[in-house]
């Protein structure tokens, strides 16, 4: 049997009940994609499919930026089903590079040719770059602190470490070999499953890298514009990441882990980690430890609840 061959790139990105800033995005990918020898497809999954004027929009961006697109309706609620989607349809098209985006965010002019640059240069299978967070005017206040808002460079075991799908490239070859879903459906509504997928491919070898220029504008609204938001952001981060360490087979060590963070809150402040203010540093840090313990205890944050059907409760 051949090898699959693997061809151009494929933008993907997912959504749900927000048009409007789909649109705003898909306009920025159109103008990012002029700095190519080639124009990429792209790849909309819409994860509600009620509203006939999604595609529609769709349709007509294609037609007025001349980008092939290609837009699929994925029924099965939560974020993991609907990235699935994305890849599926990228496999079936046989592209060699997927980049990914959010539907409320919006890319730099440069941001499709600097992540390929990055991914040639440092021959990886995965690069990620910033998100920067956009605040409304009249939460112009937000913007000392915004880096709590932002996607910046992380490490894992001292090496890069991509952890979310808001702003990456993928080189599918490299994944042809996965089993798939490759987004497991366990945190399809509770989110997190990216940092599953990733942790997956960095611990299986597969190298990251970083790149700085590729970045990309994300929309903070009124609802998310707000420390009592970020709380519970951080409180979603610990208990997500009890999750991820459960499946790496290290649920005793986690533990440690949660006595050990919960310990140093005690002095948490002497280490200075948040210089825009220690008490703000240690409020978040202090919820990301409620987080973890919570997931000890059975706990599951959902962050893609949707809205109950008649007779239904949605557990949060």
């Amino acid at each position: 049997m051949s090898e699959p061959v693997f061809n151009g790139l494929s933008v993907g990105l997912c959504t749900y009940k927000r048009r409007d800033s789909l649109v705003r995005c898909l306009d920025h990918i159109a103008i990012a994609a002029r700095a190519l020898p080639a124009p990429p497809s792209v790849i909309v999954v819409d994860n509600d499919g009620d509203d006939a004027s999604v595609g529609a929009a769709v349709q007509a961006f294609s037609e007025r930026s001349g980008l092939p697109v290609h837009y699929r309706i994925e029924k099965t609620p939560g974020i993991s089903a609907a990235r699935n989607a994305v890849f599926d349809t990228a496999s079936q098209l046989g592209v060699r590079f997927v980049a990914m985006i959010d539907d409320d965010e919006w890319p730099s002019p440069d941001w499709l040719q600097e992540l390929l640059k990055a991914q040639h240069d440092n021959n990886a299978v995965v690069v990620g770059a910033p998100v920067r967070p956009v605040f409304p005017d009249n939460a112009a206040r937000l913007k000392k602190y915004a880096r709590y808002w932002s996607v910046d460079k992380q490490f894992l075991n001292g090496k890069p470490f991509v952890f979310c799908t808001c702003n990456f490239l993928i080189d599918m070859q490299a994944l042809r070999n996965e089993p798939r879903p490759l987004f497991d459906e366990e945190f399809g509504l509770s989110g997190g499953g990216d940092t599953v997928f990733f942790r997956k491919l960095f611990f299986g070898g597969h190298d990251m890298a970083w790149s700085d220029a590729a970045w990309i504008n994300e929309e903070v609204p009124a609802s998310r514009a707000s420390f009592k938001w970020m709380r519970q952001r951080r409180y979603r981060v610990g208990n997500h990441a009890v999750r991820w360490e459960s499946l790496d087979g290290g649920a005793l060590k986690s533990v440690a882990k949660s006595l050990g963070l919960t310990l140093r809150l005690a002095i948490y402040p002497l280490f200075r980690r948040e210089p825009e203010s220690a008490l703000v540093g240690w409020l978040l840090e202090y919820d990301k430890v409620r987080g973890r313990w919570a997931a000890h205890f059975g706990g599951v944050f959902v962050e893609y609840a949707r809205p109950a059907q008649p007779g239904e409760k949605v557990c949060r």
